[in-house]
């Protein structure tokens, strides 16, 4: 990949992790991952409207980093309560007097629900979204223009490797999270169809023990 903060705001958190219930967590979940994309897209409509000229750029520069350890923070914030949702729901399934065949089920809608739909989402729409659009506007748009104009070499190229710089450790560390947030619930998702289908409500239940306990030791880094 050749490719490779103004402050968002989103206030779902905890108070929306914890709105799941047994209609599945399909409208929780879309509407924070709708919700803090928008903010995220605001924001960037509103740095790219502010800052459109290569002295603009230069003169905040503080803002456009700003910017991307931003999207990378609002990332992690959602996909921890990705974590969330999926630990909430399972304790709903397990708790519900639905039989196992009807609780394996609901356990399969937490899969296509988070780590199918909203997991594309947040890579269609911060990946391969803003942070690509946020590429061409300064590092192959402004910056790049700003050379055929005849601007000072040295200042030009520090400018350009310190745009290359953030954009690609926001990306990296973007991506990161989005792996490691898919992976999680998918292994906790596997792992509780597979005690479902034995049968074993006592390793299903050590499961989600386990599994919350790995979301406080995510956060507490």
């Amino acid at each position: 990949d050749s490719k490779d903060t103004p402050k968002t705001k989103n206030n779902t958190g905890d108070k929306a992790a914890k709105q799941t219930d047994l209609k599945g967590p399909d409208e929780t979940v879309s509407t924070d991952v709708d919700n803090t994309i928008s903010a995220m897209k605001a924001e960037y409509e509103k740095i790219i409207s502010d800052i459109d000229t290569y002295e603009k750029y230069l003169e905040n520069t503080d803002k456009v980093e700003a910017f991307y350890k931003q999207i990378y923070e609002d990332t992690k914030q959602l996909c921890m309560r990705m974590r969330e949702y999926s630990l909430n729901y399972a304790e709903t399934i397990m708790a519900s007097d639905k039989s196992k065949d009807d609780k394996y089920k609901d356990f399969e809608k937490l899969y296509d629900c988070i780590y199918d739909d909203a997991g594309d989402d947040i890579y269609d729409e911060i990946y391969d979204g803003i942070l690509d659009d946020l590429y061409d506007d300064f590092y192959d748009g402004i910056l790049d223009d700003a050379y055929d104009n005849g601007v000072p070499y040295d200042e030009w190229s520090d400018a350009r490797s310190d745009e290359y710089d953030w954009w690609s450790d926001a990306r990296s560390d973007v991506y990161d999270e989005w792996s490691d947030f898919r992976s999680d619930v998918y292994d906790f998702g596997s792992d509780m169809r597979s005690e479902l289908w034995d049968d074993d409500i006592e390793r299903a239940e050590e499961k989600i023990a386990d599994f919350r306990k790995d979301i406080e030791k995510i956060k507490s880094k």
